[in-house]
């Protein structure tokens, strides 16, 4: 089984109701205190508990399907930092001749990731062990030369970031698993003779878990990491990939339990130790390209919370690179699809303004903060200067099936085993956040910001105060789902 769940189903707006109030001062005009006998979702955030700066390969998307100018901006303004790319450049028949190679696609693409403030991660996805692998550890080089010391009239870019393959657990791998592991030793290690520092993030298996249930690992991931490190073949970010409505199972039990087999391997990456957690590829449902069909939640705010949700609950697992597959590049000669984060008019949709809300935590120290319940709810908290950033995900994982998915859809399935394991997920319509051990006293003025994204707000500012300063504050807000808040507490 895989998380890879296609839907068909008709659109269903949700209507939302904000209602607020924060402790030590009245709500915005217009605004009703929450039930206060309803479940509320307790965020607790510890200011001096700090756990390192954020990885700027968290906030990251990729420029496909298609080659969009138009994107670029987008992307920019959404605050990505990662921007995946890929290219077809056929290896040569003599790999050592740079007028038998065609960068000019390549060339734009880096280019216009540069051009924003990004880094580029450049996608090497053969099919095939290809017929000789010392003429294609050639190519390789080759192209990172170009990119990186002007090899065939080339650049001399910081481009570091290299991926490797597309789910040769599933069907993009047309040989055997030992064919595989000896085409990606031969890519790896022909990068880090160009460059040690490359960062190689690989293989991008389909999934994580293994048929043995969602406890089993799939066992691509042990046989890989073990050919590795039996031969001295470096992995620095380790990627699996993900496709579910369902938070619990593939973006917080897969990727706990992807982690405990890496942590088995703390020599395996020469830049970090143990290899780096990743996700190049994830999202709530594949899209129309693959489905045949038009998923309009893509155009809502119930995408918007589940993505939030999902990718904090991979980030509390320890992931360190995150490619929401479906970014900024929408229309044009390739038509419009469902799956990315634009419409084809270049308006962002409610899942936009939510990562553009998330991407603010780029650059920042990220703070212990408790409250996700991987299901439903999920914060998550930084600090920077003198302001503490929270984004919270307010999602409805039973509500959404009801409106999306088929009576015998497989992501009844795992809902269903889920509420066997746990009990029904709580749902929530009002948060409480507790900030601890602040450095403001009462002389100093903390100014409370809160904004939202749901189906009528992208990313607005829906309440704000002033209240004295302290060590301890604390808010409240009712909430919605699906919905997400970004709220800063500053000086």
């Amino acid at each position: 089984m895989i998380w890879k769940i296609r839907t068909k189903t008709a659109v269903a707006l949700f209507g939302l109701l904000l209602t607020g109030c924060g402790g030590g001062g009245g709500g915005s005009g217009g605004q009703t205190p929450p039930d206060t006998t309803a479940p509320a979702a307790l965020v607790t955030v510890d200011y001096v508990n700090e756990m390192g700066t954020f990885n700027p390969y968290l906030f990251g998307t990729l420029a496909a399907p298609y080659f969009d100018p138009a994107g670029y901006p987008l992307s920019q303004n959404a605050g990505f930092k990662l921007i995946e790319i890929g290219f077809n450049i056929p290896v040569p028949s003599d790999p050592s001749d740079p007028s038998l190679y065609d960068f000019t696609m390549l060339d734009q693409q880096v280019a216009a990731v540069i051009g924003i403030g990004a880094e580029p991660m450049v996608v090497f996805s053969p099919s095939a062990k290809p017929a000789n692998l010392s003429a294609y550890a050639i190519y390789v080089q080759n192209i990172a030369k170009h990119l990186t010391q002007g090899w065939g009239n080339g650049h001399n870019w910081a481009v570091k970031v290299f991926r490797f393959a597309n789910e040769p657990d599933g069907a993009f791998w047309t040989g055997t698993r030992q064919e595989f592991f000896d085409t990606y030793a031969a890519w790896a290690n022909a990068l880090k003779a160009v460059n040690p520092a490359f960062n190689l993030d690989a293989p991008g298996f389909m999934q994580a878990h293994g048929n043995a249930g969602p406890d089993s690992l799939n066992t691509w991931i042990t046989e890989f990491l073990a050919y590795c490190q039996s031969n001295s073949v470096p992995v620095d970010f380790f990627s699996v990939h993900a496709y579910s409505p369902i938070p619990y199972f593939a973006f917080y039990n897969d990727f706990r339990l992807v982690q405990a087999e890496l942590k088995k391997y703390p020599t395996l990456s020469p830049l970090y130790g143990t290899p780096r957690l990743a996700n190049d590829e994830w999202n709530t449902l594949v899209g129309d390209l693959w489905s045949g069909s038009y998923h309009p939640q893509f155009d809502t705010a119930w995408v918007a919370a589940h993505n939030i949700n999902g990718l904090i609950n991979m980030i509390e697992q320890g992931l360190q690179l995150s490619i929401r597959y479906g970014g900024a590049f929408n229309g044009g000669a390739g038509g419009c699809h469902d799956f990315l984060l634009t419409d084809c008019n270049g308006q962002g949709k409610p899942a936009y303004y939510a990562f553009q809300g998330f991407n603010g935590l780029s650059n920042a120290v990220r703070l212990s903060a408790t409250g996700t319940d991987h299901m439903n709810f999920a914060a998550i908290a930084s600090k920077s200067g003198n302001q503490v950033t929270i984004v919270i995900s307010n999602f409805d994982v039973k509500t959404y099936l009801n409106k999306y998915e088929s009576a015998n859809s497989p992501a009844w399935t795992f809902y269903n085993q889920y509420v066997s394991s746990f009990g029904s997920p709580v749902v929530y319509d009002r948060f409480n956040v507790a900030l601890q051990n602040l450095p403001w006293n009462s002389s100093q003025h903390v100014i409370y910001e809160r904004y939202l994204v749901d189906d009528q707000n992208k990313l607005s500012l829906v309440e704000t105060r002033s209240v004295p300063g302290n060590s301890a504050l604390s808010f409240a807000a009712g909430i919605a789902a699906p919905s997400v808040q970004v709220i800063k507490v500053h000086l």
